[in-house]
């Protein structure tokens, strides 16, 4: 069983003030490339030149972030998009930033048979449907996370921003799956 990885860190919050979300989009911002298409899509997304995160920004103030391999590299980007917002436009804001969940990837080591992980697992908490996705959804009612397992092995568990809980999550998994032979 390999170690779980963490793939995305997803956040969000408030910068505190409703914005004109047109003359942010035309700002011409040094670090950061915008995007805004309002027919499409209801908020300007804010791709830094150098850090992996997206930054989404609506005209209530709220925003999303997603994409960071990290919490740190997630608040490095956040500082960045505040400090240009701040400096490139003149908004006075009151940035608050959540990280709302991760997620990450494992890989258990085995092949599983996801027909009887489901009733392992408790057809009340699982949804396979092989036709449709090859992998198999296990979400526990008791449990803030939820799990996608493939028949190679490999697992995507997100749902939380409590890693501890992500791993333990992992390993029980991977022992409730050993212990009924699948």
């Amino acid at each position: 069983m390999s170690e779980l990885t963490i793939q995305n860190v997803v956040g969000g919050g408030t910068i505190g003030t409703e914005i004109d979300l047109y003359s942010i989009a035309k700002t011409e911002f040094e670090s950061f490339r915008t995007q805004y298409e309002p027919e499409s899509f209801p908020g300007v997304v804010f791709r830094h030149n150098n850090l992996e995160p997206t930054v989404i920004l609506h005209r209530s103030g709220k925003f999303n972030i997603a994409g960071g391999k990290s919490i740190s590299n997630t608040r490095e980007l956040f500082n960045k998009f505040c400090s240009s917002l701040t400096t490139e436009t003149g908004l006075e804001i009151h940035p608050e930033l959540e990280i709302r969940y991760f997620v990450t990837t494992g890989d258990l080591g085995r092949q599983i048979d996801l027909s009887a992980a489901a009733l392992a697992f408790g057809i009340d908490e699982t949804e396979y449907e092989p036709e449709q996705f090859p992998g198999l959804f296990y979400r526990p009612d008791d449990r803030d996370w939820f799990s996608i397992l493939f028949a190679t092995g490999s697992i995507i568990i997100d749902g939380t921003p409590d890693i501890d809980l992500l791993e333990n999550a992992y390993q029980n998994i991977d022992e409730k799956l050993s212990t009924t032979g699948v």
